[in-house]
């Protein structure tokens, strides 16, 4: 029996040995398991951390960046604005132009007409003659004097029309 007694005590000591080698196991993955959730719990905090960061370096951005929009948007407004005034001063000018152009013209055309008169002037000028000088000074019937008037009443007349006035071009469609 004795030998029953030494084998029971033998593998009762086996038992032991065995739960206690399990429970130095058991410390280790324990021992482990706390050291590896305290290191997750230090990166689960750093990420917070950065998170928070980041979120606010996020919405400082999209602050700024709705600001940009805000700004970009009103000097769009002013430059379309710029824009529509610098297409209505264009037209403007154009139509000054063409109408400085019809102008322009005008007086071409009425110079031209003046020089006609100026050498019509001209050439009767150059055609009196000593009793067509003599006849303007008779003081009798005043006929040569009143026909020289005349005619100097006629030129002075088609003169006056030929001469460009300002508001003849305002006018003038």
């Amino acid at each position: 029996m004795m030998a029953d007694t030494a084998r029971a005590a033998d593998a009762a000591d086996q038992k032991v040995e065995r739960m206690q080698r399990m429970l130095r196991q058991v410390s280790q993955e324990r021992d482990s398991l706390q050291a590896e959730n305290t290191r997750l719990k230090s990166e689960i905090e750093e990420l917070n951390r950065k998170n928070v960061g980041a979120k606010k370096s996020s919405d400082a951005a999209l602050a700024k960046s709705r600001e940009s929009n805000a700004t970009l948007s009103t000097e769009l407004q002013r430059t379309e604005q710029n824009l529509r005034q610098i297409q209505t001063d264009k037209d403007l000018l154009q139509e000054t132009v063409v109408g400085q152009a019809q102008q322009l013209e005008t007086c071409e055309s009425h110079n031209v007409k003046l020089l006609q008169v100026n050498r019509n002037l001209l050439g009767q000028y150059e055609n009196k003659g000593f009793f067509d000088s003599l006849m303007q000074r008779e003081p009798i019937t005043g006929l040569k004097g009143v026909e020289l008037e005349n005619i100097v009443q006629d030129y002075q007349d088609r003169l006056d029309r030929l001469v460009f006035r300002k508001t003849e071009a305002s006018t003038t469609p």
